[in-house]
C-alpha cells in the first residue's frame, strides 16, 4: 500500500514523471512507475484516513463500521448552510434540535449523542478540522458557524467509540478535510438571496504549478431572520498553501471567522400557535470569533513508510448577552424585596408577587427581567507525530499527541425590566430598591488549563484476500487545573435579596484533577462474495468531565448547617448537616460555576454489526445494528432546594438500527435511509423539574437542614428521606428505560434527483422524524391534567425542655401556598415531515442558475422543547404590565416551550465556476 502523498498526486504529474524516469533508468522505471500508477487505476477504492492525521489510508472495505462520507460535490449540490444542516438531510442516524432558534446553532444528534454549541449540553461527538480538534475546551461544545462549508474537500462520519480520535468520542467522530490548490483548482463563486432578507456569497480560488499550490475560500452570510428581532451575520475565511516534493509534502493553513448570531430560543406553545415568529424574551446574542493556524507535513521515508506531523494553535472568543425572565420574582412574596408605598404608609410593606395573598402584585419598581453578560476566551495549542507503515498485507500506525488549552470565563448579571416587545433592558432609575439593578453583579469568574497527552496505535491486517482484522488502542492522560472566583456567603441569595451594601466580594477556589484511560478496539471485515462486505467491531472510549461540569459538580460531603444564636453573644446553633454544595450557589447554566469535587470520567463501550454491498452496478445498500453503553454518565440533576448540579447518574444506553439504499434508475437518482435510535437512561436518579406534572409538590419533602429551621419541629413526608437524604421537593424520579429528551426514535431521509436534461436538474428531499420527549420530562411521565398545587410546610414551635412540638403554642401550623396551576400541555413534541425542493440549470459553460424552496408545503413543526412556565399569562386578579407580565404568579400558565422550525423559504442564486473540477 502506498503513502497518502502518493495516492493524492495528480495523474498528470505521475504521467510526466514516468517517461522521464523511463528514459534515464529503464529498470527503475519498470518497477517504480508501475507501482505508483496502480492505486489510482482501481475504481471505487477511495482511500480514507482512519484517524485525525493523514498518512495511513485504507479503503472503506477495510473499515469495520458504517462509515458515512460526503464529498465537496455532494455538499455543494445539497445547498446546506453548514455541516449540521447537511448531516440532517443526507446522513443516516442524524437529527437536529433547534433550542437556540438559529440555523447555525443547532444541536446535532447522531445515534443519540450530541454535538452542540450550547454550554452545558452533554457532548458525545468529537469534531476535527484538518486534524485539529474543534470541540472547545470549555464544555466540549462545537460551534458549527466557525467551519466554512465551501472550504471542505470531504468529511467522514465515523460511528462508535473509535479510540483513534481521542477524548469525547463516545458516539462518533467527524473528520473534516479541507480543499487545497491541488484538489480544488479554479475559481468558484456563488450568490444567493431570498426569504427573510437572506444574502449569501461564497468565493473560492485554487491553483498549483505541480509543486506549489494555494487555495482560499470566503463565505459571507446575512439575514434578518424569520422570527422577530433575529438578524445574524457570518464571515468565514480560510486559506491554505501546499508544497509537494519528491519525498513528501508540507502545508500551512489559516482559518478565521467572525460571527454575530441571534438565537431567540424556545417559546411557549400557546404563543407558537398564535404566531410562530414571536420571541419569548430578547436579546439572545452570541458573538463568536476564531483564529486557527496549522502547519504540517508528510515525509515519505520509503514506498512503505512515511512520517506525518502537525502543530497548531487555535484562539476563540465567545461573548454573549442574554435577556431572560427573572425567575426570582416567584419568591417576592414577603418583606424581603417588598414594596413600600410612601403615599400609602398605612398599607405597610406589600409583597411584589401577589400569588400567596391573592393580590394583584406590584408593578412599580419591580424587576422582572435579567440581563446576563458573558465572555469566554479559549486558546489551545497542540502537536502530533505519526509513523505509518503501508505494507502489502498490513497498514500500521503509531502516534503521539499533546493538546494544551487555557480558558477564561467571566459573567455579570443585572436586574431589569421587559418592554412590550419582550425585550429586556436595564433601568436603574426605575428600580431604586435593588442594588443588583444599579450595578453589574459578578457571578463567577474562571481561569483554567487542561493538558492531554496521548499515545495511540492501529493495525489493519489482511489475514486473507477477503478477511481483514483491525485493532487499535489509545492511552490518554489528562490534567485539569482550575481557579474559580465565586460569590461570598453574603452573595449566596437571589439577586433581589442582595443587601444595599453588597460589595461584589468573591471567594477564590482552586481545584486540580487528573484522569487516565486506555481505550482499545477490535474489528473484522469479511467479504464472503463479490459486492458484499460484512463487518463487526467492539470499541472502548472515554470523556473527561468538561470544565463546566467540574465547576457545577455536586459535592455531597456532609457539612454542618448553623444558624446565629438567639443573641449576638450566643454561639451559633448547629441544626443538622447537609451536602456541601447546598450551602453554595446552584448552577443556572451557562452562567454559574462553583468550586466542586471530582467527577469520574465517562466510559463507553460500543458494539456494531453490519453489512454493505452492491445490488447491481448502480445500486448500493447498507444495514447495521449498534449499541453504546455508558458508565458514569453525567447529567444536570436535582439535589434538593430546587437546585441543580452536574452529577454522575450511572448508566445510559444508545442502541438501534440503520438502513440505507441509493442508486440510479435512468434519469433518476435515489437515496433513502432509515434509522431507529433508542436512547435511554439505565440507572435511577432524581432531577429538578418543577413544571412536570409528576413532580413532588409537597414542601414537607424538604429536610430541616435545607429549610434552615431551628426552633421548630417538622412533619417530614416520606420523600424527605429519599434522593440521598436530600428530599424530593420539586423533583422527578427518572427510572431505567426512560427515553432521553430530544432524540426521535424514528428518522427517515429520502432524496430524489431528476436529470431532466444534461443541463437541468431537479431535486426533492424529505426529512421525517417521529415524536420526541422534551427536556424536563426525562421520566416520560408528564401529562396534561392535574395541577402543581403544593402542600404547605408543617411546623411546630418546640418546647425548650423536651424539644418536642409545643402544643401550648397551637400545635402544628401549615404555611400558606398559592393556588395550583393546571397542566394543559403534553411533555412531547410531535413528529413531522418536511420537504425541500431545489433545481439548477446550466445556462452556459461555468454559469449555473439555482433555485431552492425549503419547507415546500409550509409545514408548521418543532424540533425541540422544554417544560416551563409562562409569566405572560391572562389575568383574573394579577396586575398586567406593559410587557404582558402577570404580577400574580399563581396565574402563570405551565407550558411546553418549543423550538419552531422555519416556514417556507424561497431562494434564488447564481453560481460561477472557471477551471474548476
Amino acid at each position: 500500500m502506498l503513502s497518502l502523498a502518493t495516492l493524492a498526486s495528480p495523474l498528470s504529474t505521475l504521467a510526466q514523471q514516468a517517461p522521464a524516469a523511463a528514459a534515464s533508468a529503464p529498470e527503475a522505471a519498470s518497477s517504480d512507475a508501475a507501482v505508483r500508477l496502480n492505486p489510482v487505476l482501481v475504481p471505487g477504492k477511495r482511500a480514507t484516513d482512519v484517524g485525525p492525521m493523514p498518512g495511513l489510508a485504507v479503503t472503506k472495505d477495510q473499515i469495520p463500521a458504517n462509515i458515512q462520507s460526503a464529498t465537496k460535490e455532494q455538499i455543494k449540490e445539497s445547498r446546506a448552510l453548514n455541516i449540521g444542516d447537511y448531516m440532517n438531510t443526507q446522513l443516516q442516524g442524524v437529527s437536529v434540535n433547534d433550542y437556540a432558534g438559529n440555523p447555525f446553532q443547532m444541536d446535532v444528534n447522531y445515534r443519540g449523542f450530541t454535538a452542540s454549541p450550547q454550554i452545558g449540553t452533554p457532548q458525545g461527538l468529537s469534531v476535527f478540522f484538518d486534524g485539529v480538534r474543534v470541540n472547545e475546551p470549555f464544555g466540549d461544545v462545537v460551534n458549527w458557524d466557525l467551519i466554512p462549508l465551501n472550504a471542505i474537500e470531504r468529511f467522514d462520519l465515523f460511528p462508535g467509540s473509535n479510540p483513534l480520535f481521542g477524548l469525547n468520542t463516545l458516539g462518533g467522530a467527524i473528520s473534516v478535510r479541507s480543499k487545497n490548490g491541488f484538489t480544488a483548482p479554479g475559481v468558484e463563486g456563488e450568490l444567493l438571496a431570498g426569504s427573510w432578507g437572506r444574502r449569501q456569497v461564497k468565493l473560492s480560488a485554487g491553483g498549483n504549478d505541480d509543486t506549489l499550490g494555494g487555495f482560499v475560500a470566503y463565505t459571507g452570510f446575512r439575514e434578518d431572520g424569520w422570527r422577530d428581532n433575529s438578524p445574524s451575520r457570518v464571515h468565514q475565511l480560510f486559506g491554505r498553501g501546499d508544497l509537494r516534493l519528491d519525498r513528501g509534502s508540507l502545508f500551512a493553513s489559516a482559518l478565521f471567522a467572525s460571527n454575530e448570531l441571534i438565537g431567540n430560543g424556545l417559546i411557549p406553545l400557546s404563543l407558537y400557535e398564535q404566531r410562530a415568529e414571536t420571541v419569548f424574551t430578547s436579546p439572545d446574542r452570541s458573538d463568536n470569533r476564531v483564529l486557527q493556524l496549522a502547519l504540517g507535513g508528510q515525509f515519505d521515508v520509503s514506498e512503505t513508510f512515511n512520517v506525518t506531523g502537525q502543530i497548531y494553535t487555535r484562539k476563540s472568543r465567545r461573548g454573549g448577552l442574554n435577556g431572560d425572565i427573572y425567575e426570582g420574582f416567584d419568591d417576592m412574596i414577603g418583606l424581603r424585596g417588598g414594596y413600600f408605598d410612601p403615599d400609602n404608609p398605612a398599607a405597610g410593606v406589600q409583597p411584589r408577587n401577589g400569588a400567596y395573598y391573592n393580590t394583584p402584585g406590584v408593578i412599580t419598581g419591580t424587576p422582572i427581567g435579567l440581563l446576563t453578560d458573558t465572555a469566554l476566551d479559549q486558546r489551545t495549542h497542540g502537536a502530533s507525530l505519526q509513523f505509518n507503515w503501508n505494507l502489502p498485507t498490513r497498514s500500521v500506525m503509531v502516534g503521539a499527541s499533546i493538546d494544551r488549552s487555557r480558558s477564561t470565563y467571566s459573567m455579570f448579571q443585572r436586574l431589569g425590566l421587559i418592554d412590550a416587545t419582550h425585550g429586556v433592558y436595564a433601568d436603574p432609575a426605575a428600580l431604586p430598591a435593588f442594588i443588583a439593578a444599579q450595578m453589574d453583579i459578578p457571578g463567577n469568574n474562571f481561569e483554567g488549563t487542561s493538558t492531554t497527552k496521548s499515545l495511540y496505535a492501529s493495525d489493519t491486517w489482511t489475514l486473507a484476500p477477503q478477511l481483514t482484522l483491525t485493532t487499535a488502542a489509545r492511552y490518554n492522560h489528562t490534567t485539569v487545573d482550575n481557579q474559580l472566583l465565586t460569590r461570598t456567603v453574603e452573595g449566596l441569595v437571589d439577586l433581589h435579596e442582595l443587601p444595599a451594601n453588597y460589595d461584589n466580594a468573591q471567594t477564590l477556589t482552586a481545584e486540580k484533577f487528573s484522569y487516565r484511560s486506555l481505550n482499545p478496539s477490535i474489528g473484522l471485515n469479511w467479504l464472503p462474495a463479490p459486492g458484499l462486505n460484512t463487518f463487526a467491531n467492539v470499541s472502548r472510549g472515554s470523556r473527561t468531565p468538561s470544565v463546566v461540569e467540574l465547576g457545577c459538580a455536586f459535592d455531597d460531603t456532609p457539612t454542618p448547617v448553623t444558624l446565629p444564636g438567639a443573641t449576638p453573644n450566643d454561639p451559633p446553633v448547629v441544626i443538622g448537616t447537609t451536602a456541601r454544595s447546598l450551602l453554595g450557589p446552584g448552577c443556572n447554566l451557562p452562567t454559574t460555576l462553583s468550586g466542586d469535587p471530582y467527577l469520574p470520567q465517562i466510559r463507553s463501550t460500543s458494539f456494531e454489526l453490519g453489512a454493505r454491498g452492491l445490488l447491481s452496478a448502480n445500486w448500493e445498500w447498507n444495514a447495521s445494528l449498534f449499541r453504546t453503553d455508558l458508565k458514569d454518565d453525567i447529567y444536570y440533576v436535582g439535589v434538593g432546594q430546587g437546585r441543580s448540579y452536574f452529577d454522575t447518574i450511572g448508566k445510559t444506553r444508545r442502541q438501534g438500527l440503520e438502513l440505507g439504499l441509493q442508486g440510479r434508475a435512468g434519469v433518476l437518482d435515489v437515496k433513502a435511509s432509515y434509522s431507529y435510535t433508542s436512547a435511554t437512561f439505565e440507572s435511577p436518579f432524581y432531577m429538578t423539574s418543577p413544571h412536570n406534572s409528576s413532580a413532588d409538590f409537597d414542601q414537607n419533602s424538604r429536610t430541616q437542614a435545607d429549610l434552615g429551621y431551628r426552633d421548630y419541629q417538622l412533619l417530614p413526608s416520606p420523600g424527605a428521606s429519599l434522593n440521598g437524604g436530600r428530599g424530593t421537593y420539586h423533583q422527578i424520579l427518572v427510572k431505567p428505560g426512560a427515553r432521553m429528551p430530544g432524540v426521535p426514535a424514528h428518522a427517515l431521509n429520502f432524496n430524489l434527483g431528476w436529470r431532466v436534461t444534461p443541463s437541468w436538474k431537479v431535486g426533492l428531499g424529505m426529512q421525517l422524524r417521529s415524536m420526541s420527549y422534551v427536556r424536563g420530562n426525562e421520566n416520560n411521565l408528564h401529562r396534561p391534567g392535574g395541577t402543581d398545587q403544593e402542600t404547605g410546610q408543617y411546623y411546630c414551635p418546640t418546647n425548650a425542655q423536651t424539644r418536642a412540638c409545643d402544643q401550648s403554642e397551637g400545635g402544628y401550623i401549615q404555611t400558606p401556598t398559592r393556588p395550583g396551576r393546571t397542566f394543559t400541555q403534553k411533555g412531547t413534541v410531535p413528529g413531522f415531515a418536511v420537504f425541500n425542493l431545489d433545481t439548477s440549470v446550466v445556462v452556459t459553460k461555468g454559469f449555473t442558475v439555482v433555485a431552492q424552496v425549503t419547507n415546500l408545503f409550509d409545514r408548521r413543526y418543532v424540533t425541540a422543547g422544554n417544560l416551563g412556565v409562562n409569566p405572560f399569562s391572562p389575568s383574573t386578579v394579577g396586575a398586567i404590565g406593559v410587557s404582558g407580565w402577570n404580577y400574580n404568579s399563581a396565574e402563570w400558565q405551565p407550558s411546553t416551550f418549543v423550538g419552531p422550525g422555519a416556514p417556507r423559504g424561497i431562494f434564488l442564486g447564481l453560481s460561477y465556476a472557471l477551471g474548476a473540477d
